[in-house]
């Protein structure tokens, strides 16, 4: 039995490095620093770590981009038909004035004798 869990779990070990590994870099999202320009040292002429070609993620840009990046998600723009019909609002825990009839609601819709919770 516990051979079949530590095959099971190196099994699930090996598919994730496997994910990992294969993953592909263009489905990343483009943000600053990303991929690594091809820059050469001076001295030697290999590849260094450090990119010349883009910028960091500092600034008032960032922060902006940053601090807008949800507003189109917090905007609520449900368009609902009942709500076209209101004409005026008669205040807090009231129903208001609608045009045509008003929408009936079964009082008591699963045929219940009384309210007294025990």
């Amino acid at each position: 039995m516990k051979g079949i869990r530590l095959l099971l779990v190196a099994l699930a070990g090996t598919a994730f490095m496997a994910t990992v590994a294969f993953a592909n870099p263009a489905l990343l999202s483009p943000k600053p620093g990303y991929p690594i320009g091809a820059t050469k040292s001076p001295v030697d002429g290999t590849r260094t770590s450090h990119d010349a070609g883009q910028t960091n993620a500092v600034g008032a840009a960032t922060l902006e981009k940053s601090a807008s990046f949800h507003d189109s998600e917090a905007l609520n723009e449900v368009e609902d038909p009942n709500r076209m019909r209101i004409k005026a609002s008669k205040g807090a825990g009231r129903l208001p004035e609608v045009e045509g009839p008003l929408n009936q609601v079964n009082p008591n819709p699963a045929g219940a004798t009384s309210t007294v919770i025990n």
